[in-house]
């Protein structure tokens, strides 16, 4: 579980976000919706911990694993070595399939791989946490039909574990993985 209680942000004196509050339990999705700029990504940054919230607070009941449509991969690093140097006790090719990432892709560096792979590659880390909060920053951005339908499995798979998922997004597919929705 995750609550925000009157969160709020401000940077200057310009407010983000004001007076949110909100409970997400076990097997429950938000999905964030906004235009860019709106402040999905400080929101998830604050939900984290990233960020200090202006007022208000946030609560957790468990760790929380945070993938963002900026977090950088190492370009040298292949997908199978992100996930070795993220848990090196884990099996990185049962995640890699799981998101349903190209076996050939498994030992190429990153910066050789497409924006969809790389949003896969961080998808698999995301998931490989076994956290049970996950917070999604646009991670079908850059994603085909085919990689919604992994994405789309995979969030599904956290929800039946009764695990917690808050996803932002600007992108009106992803509102059908929503058990709750909330406009930025």
């Amino acid at each position: 579980m995750i609550q925000a209680e009157n969160l709020g942000k401000r940077f200057g004196t310009a407010w983000v976000f004001r007076s949110l509050s909100f409970e997400v339990l076990p097997g429950q999705c938000l999905v964030v919706m906004g235009r860019n700029g709106a402040g999905k990504s400080t929101l998830l940054k604050t939900l984290s911990g990233l960020i200090t919230p202006t007022e208000g607070k946030v609560s957790a009941d468990s760790a929380i694993s945070h993938s963002a449509l900026d977090q950088a991969t190492y370009s040298e690093l292949s997908p199978r070595e992100h996930l070795k140097f993220f848990d090196q006790t884990g099996d990185p090719d049962n995640w890699l399939a799981q998101v349903g990432l190209e076996v050939q892709a498994w030992d190429r560096p990153c910066g050789n791989l497409s924006t969809g792979m790389r949003a896969r590659v961080k998808l698999a880390i995301a998931l490989q946490s076994k956290r049970k909060i996950l917070l999604l920053d646009e991670p079908s951005a850059g994603i085909d039909e085919a990689g919604r339908a992994v994405f789309a499995s995979a969030i599904q798979s956290v929800l039946s574990d009764r695990g917690v998922v808050i996803l932002a997004t600007n992108d009106q597919l992803d509102r059908r993985l929503a058990t709750h929705e909330l406009e930025l």
